[in-house]
């Protein structure tokens, strides 16, 4: 999981840019399940470390709840990489999924569970090379809303006093997906792709926008990674996730033919067997291809021109003499 560090004045939160895995809830009905007791903690770990002072990795770095795993305890590693000392609280925060794939804590954010979720220990000191296990258990209120429910287990150390009036808060989050028990719909919404109208670079960048339309997020991972086809070079969009309720726009580098006006496309195929496609249009017209047209442009130009040259100039030598003889006099022949 990525180290995310944010500079506030006074405090900071730590920004998450996760996707997660795509439940696998049953339909059953349930009523709520009661968090049972937390175990004791696993004795530490020693792990090789890294010269950066602050290097935390927390596994695994999302986690995914159905319905029938409500009851259990989820355990989650936490290792100090770095060279020094570091003190931890876990946080439970709600969050909102952005467009580009972050999390934006926010406090009662559709779909939160930051209530629903027990943690032991909430407090952790790591000696660099030390790991321990923080067990996780959940605890569903009565009726909830059907599908998924979402919060971030943040592993924050908070920052050391120093002076001046900036602090930097330094911390870990793992995206969690509580899915309750009801109706289950992982659709989304295709919106489209886009891509540069002309690339002078090859390879260009294209762009696609989707919205999540059902009750569940929607992973586009490994075998279902969302991808692209265009005359013989398919390609792929690198992994990503689409949280309920959320929109995500995702890009890729497209490997494209060298010279071509091509038309990728990407489609969607949602679980009721609705099929959707989006295509882009894109000339593919690298500069240094075109400054080599160019160049076999003006150097055939200048070959032509100079034979002309000469042409125009050989015609006049050998169609134009001297006027050496005088108009005759009157009365002479």
């Amino acid at each position: 999981m990525g180290l995310c560090v944010l500079a506030w004045a006074g405090t900071a939160q730590p920004v998450l840019a996760t996707a997660a895995p795509t439940p696998d809830p049953s339909s059953s009905a349930g009523a709520a399940t009661a968090a049972p007791a937390l175990p004791t903690p696993s004795m530490s770990t020693r792990h090789a470390t890294s010269d950066a002072p602050f290097s935390v990795t927390v596994s695994p770095a999302r986690l995914n709840v159905s319905q029938d795993d409500l009851g259990t305890t989820h355990p989650f590693t936490v290792v100090n990489r770095g060279e020094q000392k570091v003190s931890l609280t876990v946080q439970e925060r709600d969050f909102v999924a952005q467009p580009d794939g972050g999390l934006r804590y926010q406090p009662d954010a559709p779909y939160g569970a930051a209530d629903w979720v027990h943690v032991s220990p909430e407090h952790l000191e790591l000696a660099p090379g030390e790991s321990r296990q923080v067990a996780v258990t959940f605890e569903v209120p009565d009726e909830p809303e059907p599908g998924d429910h979402q919060v971030a287990l943040v592993f924050l150390a908070p920052a050391g006093r120093g002076d001046g009036n900036i602090q930097v808060n330094r911390g870990i989050g793992a995206p969690v997906y509580v899915t309750v028990p009801g109706p289950v719909d992982d659709s989304v919404r295709l919106n489209g792709l886009s891509g540069p109208g002309w690339s002078f670079r090859g390879n260009p960048t294209l762009t696609a926008s989707l919205t999540s339309t059902g009750t569940v997020h929607r992973d586009f991972r490994g075998p279902a990674a969302l991808g692209v086809i265009g005359t013989d070079r398919p390609g792929r969009f690198p992994d990503f996730t689409v949280s309920r309720g959320a929109d995500r726009t995702v890009s890729t580098t497209w490997h494209a033919p060298l010279l071509c006006v091509c038309h990728p496309t990407v489609t969607v195929t949602n679980a009721d067997g609705v099929i959707q496609t989006a295509t882009a249009r894109v000339v593919v017209l690298p500069w240094w291809v075109l400054a080599g047209l160019l160049a076999v442009v003006l150097v055939v130009g200048g070959v032509v021109l100079r034979r002309r040259s000469r042409s125009t100039r050989a015609g006049v030598t050998a169609g134009t003499a001297p006027d050496d003889l005088g108009p005759l006099a009157a009365g002479h022949g």
